[in-house]
């Protein structure tokens, strides 16, 4: 695998009223011979909950939430992180891309802060540029404590990807 240090990042802050936000921030690792270029097309987002004691909220690739703990989902949605990955060349239009995602992430509003965790992508682990372009969807999982502040928190991680 040979890599330049090209690289693109990707930020967008979700704004909240009564839910959670995250700054994705996307990180992109090229051969020499690739113009692969990810574009932010979403944001990841927990959505509305109460934290009676401590629990987690998880976003999957499609948005579904669910929760466990002492964590009480309210009437909101979540949304998983979305960037459109393409290539300018023709030629690579079915080359094949590998995606690592972060162990853990941090979030925080003020001196609050939070624990992301369990990310999980779609495409899994690797993807196919059929057609020059793809949507790589990126979910988590949001450890919360027992009576977590409310308030809009930010963070970002990093995703690398990298033609194999």
């Amino acid at each position: 695998m040979n890599t330049t240090d090209a690289r693109l990042r990707c930020r967008r802050l979700l704004r909240r009223s009564g839910t959670l936000g995250v700054v994705a921030c996307l990180l992109a690792a090229t051969p020499a011979r690739a113009q692969l270029k990810a574009v932010a097309a979403g944001d990841l987002a927990f959505g509305r909950f109460a934290a009676v004691s401590t629990g987690f909220v998880s976003v999957g690739t499609t948005g579904a939430r669910s929760s466990g703990g002492g964590v009480v989902l309210l009437t909101s949605a979540g949304a998983p992180a979305r960037f459109t990955i393409s290539d300018k060349k023709p030629a690579n239009a079915n080359l094949v891309y590998i995606v690592s995602l972060p162990a853990s992430a941090s979030i925080s509003n003020g001196a609050s802060s939070m624990t992301l965790t369990n990310f999980v992508s779609s495409p899994a682990g690797a993807g196919v540029l059929s057609g020059g372009t793809q949507v790589l969807a990126v979910g988590a999982t949001l450890q919360v404590a027992a009576g977590q502040r409310r308030g809009n928190y930010s963070g970002n991680f990093n995703i690398t990807i990298e033609y194999q």
